[in-house]
């Protein structure tokens, strides 16, 4: 295994320089391999597409620009993903953060786009998984915390960062991340206490049935999980349902990203 990680670096490394150096499509090259994970976190980090896409773009441009600066005492990739952290915290910490029930005030409104959310249940090809509406959700309540909380939250407990790298990756001490992921965990789980059906019966939301309710039944997937029980192991099964939930390119994608936009344009009223 040590020797596979030196033989990547030593790769990497090689990688690095022949995109200083100009070599046509290097930098391309480089940044391939990461542009899943990139998407994805911005994504879910941000809960909008577009304003996603954009972040990432924007990243991409800084650390071609940078890539002089780049030292090569931690990964290209932690190098990366350090850049494109830094583009979304600044994104969200010049908007208002959601409310924590942003989801149902979205519901409420007049102005959601209610009709296209049926029509697209209702398209032959479309399927609505309850995991992936999970996924969407727990973006959606992120969006309530403070940025660098959420930042710690999806580096460290959904992308998997160790806690050096995702420190790393925001800039601060291990400490300060540690306490930002526990600040971040208890009010995403006093979140999900108070609002959650899959939790509490009396939660406000019972989006994840609802949706598949009303969708056709051969457009609907699993029932949604169970999701109450013992809080902090609760917190855990909901972590790995939204980890390995494909938000992005899965079944529901189309349906969230609407729904994602519909989410903020009602948020974005309310101030």
């Amino acid at each position: 295994m040590h020797m596979a990680k030196q033989a990547a670096r030593a790769d990497e490394t090689a990688r690095v320089a022949a995109a200083r150096a100009g070599e046509a499509g290097a930098f391309d090259a480089l940044v391939r391999p990461l542009l899943p994970r990139l998407n994805a976190f911005a994504y879910r980090m941000v809960a909008h597409p577009e304003d996603a896409a954009e972040l990432v773009q924007d990243a991409l441009l800084k650390a071609h620009q940078r890539l002089a600066s780049f030292r090569g005492d931690a990964s290209f990739s932690t190098w990366l993903f350090a850049i494109l952290t830094r583009r979304c915290l600044d994104h969200l910490n010049a908007r208002r953060r959601w409310r924590r029930d942003a989801q149902a005030h979205t519901r409420e409104s007049p102005d959601a786009p209610h009709h296209r959310v049926g029509a697209e249940l209702r398209r032959p090809e479309a399927r609505f998984e309850a995991r992936e509406h999970i996924a969407f959700c727990f973006s959606c309540v992120s969006r309530s915390l403070p940025p660098e909380e959420a930042a710690a939250i999806f580096l460290r407990e959904v992308f998997g960062f160790k806690n050096r790298e995702a420190a790393r990756v925001c800039g601060v001490s291990e400490s300060v991340l540690r306490h930002r992921l526990s600040a971040g965990r208890q009010a995403m789980q006093d979140a999900f206490d108070d609002l959650c059906g899959l939790v509490n019966k009396r939660g406000v939301c019972h989006q994840c049935a609802g949706l598949r309710d009303h969708a056709p039944a051969e457009n609907r997937g699993a029932p949604p999980p169970d999701l109450s029980g013992a809080r902090d192991d609760a917190y855990r099964r909901r972590l790995t349902i939204v980890q390995d939930a494909d938000l992005e390119s899965g079944s529901s994608a189309a349906l969230h990203r609407l729904m994602f936009r519909a989410v903020d344009a009602v948020e974005r009223a309310a101030r």
